[in-house]
């Protein structure tokens, strides 16, 4: 089976994201691969408390916060120092964030012990939504990968045509898709049916995390839902 699995922050909504019991429901479902998703900065003080639970899946990466500009100054630089010792505690392969929020690049420069990646933002933001703004990046940033995220794709292009130009454009650097529905806002595909989202997927072999948020009428019982029919639309 290819390499599969949810941000750790899925079921934010039902259940603390570092508890042992919702490491333990992707594990249940099969997931062979994790995203720790530090979505704010003091959430970098909780990597421990998951540590021993995430060690058995194949693939593990990293988000990194969204409460922060990526500067070259003391917080940033905090910050870098406690996700780079993580992300080599847990062997993770991909450190990954959102473009719009990256004020000086350089900074990353001074931590060479983490793959580096950026993803394609949704419709709310004025840049990184477009091939032109990620080429632009990658120009001037080659050591860097791409993380494609479909969902995001489908919030600025219903045909997902914007998604095949980034496949067309930069295979080369995709080591990750983020993969979710997209009505409102990371909804399940389960609920969805956007199937044309899931397709993109086949296109490529990178490992796939899960980004759907599940809502309390979802349950614990969304998340095997949701796996069982991206897997079954994967086939």
């Amino acid at each position: 089976m290819r390499k599969i699995g949810f941000c750790h922050g899925a079921t934010f909504k039902i259940l603390d994201p570092y508890s042992e019991t919702n490491i333990s429901l992707f594990k249940k479902c099969g997931c062979n691969a994790i995203e720790v998703n530090c979505h704010s900065v003091s959430e970098a003080d909780r990597f421990e408390s998951i540590e021993e639970s995430i060690r058995g899946f194949e693939y593990k990466s990293i988000h990194l916060p969204c409460d922060i500009k990526y500067r070259n100054d003391e917080a940033t630089n905090n910050l870098l120092i406690k996700i780079v010792q993580y992300y080599k505690t847990i062997g993770a392969q991909l450190a990954v964030m959102h473009p719009d929020l990256i004020e000086d690049v350089s900074v990353f420069a001074k931590y060479p012990g983490a793959n580096w990646a950026i993803e394609n933002m949704d419709d709310r933001k004025a840049k990184f939504k477009n091939v032109e703004d990620l080429r632009e990046f990658f120009e001037t940033n080659k050591q860097w990968n791409f993380v494609l995220d479909v969902g995001h794709c489908n919030a600025n292009d219903k045909t997902m045509k914007l998604a095949d130009d980034f496949i067309a454009e930069l295979k080369h650097k995709i080591k990750e898709i983020h993969l979710s529905g997209y009505e409102v806002f990371h909804d399940p595909l389960h609920r969805t049916e956007q199937v044309e989202i899931i397709k993109r997927c086949k296109l490529l072999d990178a490992p796939i995390i899960i980004e759907s948020t599940f809502e309390k009428t979802d349950g614990v019982d969304g998340i095997s839902k949701e796996f069982t029919y991206i897997l079954e639309n994967l086939a």
